[in-house]
């Protein structure tokens, strides 16, 4: 094979494989499980590269296959040349053809329990080893706690998701559930609503309070007790935190990973030397895992 032909092979298969990622993202979009991998607000720059890798894609392909005669040459001050032999440039591309094929052959994966183990779980929104408020960790919807379609597991997970809430709208929720008795934790206001509860945990003492989640335990955690756990999301999978809140009760057969809804009463413990909200349950049910099992992690805007 001449050098031109070369260069041309080069071409096409780096072509071939900027489309194949087109396919995969495209393919991610239309079964709306884009919304596994990215936060919904990240939504439109995927639409912005699959048009990128396109063109770039076609461009290459058309090189690949044209009958141009060309000497390549950036015209860098240093010297770029492609892969000089066969096992070169199999490595070099396998790098890029075996995520392309991974992610079309295999089911997409849910975060989970084996997850949390590796990262610092925050209770009542709160980290487990300081305990510091997470300033940064407020949900983004202005949605009230009764919004349906959030606890809808079949909503569309390519909606747009809603902008930050204002000061003004989280001192409105704060003062709702210090005056509710009765509270039901919303996937929208899921962050915000757990920094409430821990910033006045004696108010809320007694409480009823419904949430769900998927059951993750500790190593040292009793049997009757387990933390109902959610991972949010700020921009992707990668910068994931692990929320929840612990839930003491008749729970010894729930195993990790099994989708619950919980109902209880709020009440305090000591945990690792810092006081955080449990649930005492009352009632306990195991519920389908939802299409889209995270909630989302964006700030709140100031006025």
């Amino acid at each position: 094979m001449n050098r031109n032909q070369d260069q041309k092979s080069h071409h096409l298969i780096r072509g071939i494989i900027l489309i194949g990622f087109m396919l995969l993202l495209f393919k991610l979009i239309l079964t709306n499980n884009i919304s596994l991998l990215i936060a919904p607000k990240m939504v439109h720059f995927i639409y912005f590269t699959l048009f990128i890798l396109l063109i770039l894609g076609v461009v290459l392909v058309l090189k690949g296959t044209s009958n141009e005669k060309y000497r390549y040459d950036c015209e860098c001050a240093d010297h770029h040349s492609y892969p000089q032999t066969f096992f070169k440039s199999l490595f070099l591309y396998s790098l890029f053809i075996i995520p392309i094929a991974t992610g079309f052959l295999f089911s997409d994966h849910v975060l989970g329990s084996s997850v949390v183990m590796n990262r610092t779980i925050k209770l009542g929104a709160y980290s487990q080893d300081s305990f510091s408020k997470n300033t940064n960790a407020l949900s983004q919807s202005n949605a009230t706690s009764s919004n349906p379609s959030s606890n809808d597991p079949n909503a569309d997970l390519s909606a747009e998701k809603p902008d930050p809430i204002s000061e003004t709208e989280y001192s409105a929720l704060e003062k709702k559930l210090l005056l509710e008795k009765k509270m039901i934790i919303d996937d929208d206001l899921y962050v915000p609503m757990m920094n409430i509860i821990q910033d006045h945990q004696s108010s809320m003492i007694g409480k009823s309070i419904t949430t769900k989640g998927f059951v993750y335990r500790e190593k040292k955690s009793m049997q009757d007790q387990i933390i109902v756990a959610r991972f949010g999301i700020t921009c992707c999978v990668a910068d994931a935190s692990v929320y929840g809140i612990m839930a003491q009760g008749n729970v010894a057969s729930l195993p990790n990973d099994e989708w619950v809804q919980v109902t209880g009463t709020i009440e305090q413990t000591i945990y690792n030397s810092a006081s955080i909200p449990i649930i005492k349950i009352k009632q306990v049910k195991k519920i389908p895992k939802p299409k889209n099992p995270y909630v989302y992690d964006v700030g709140v805007r100031i006025d």
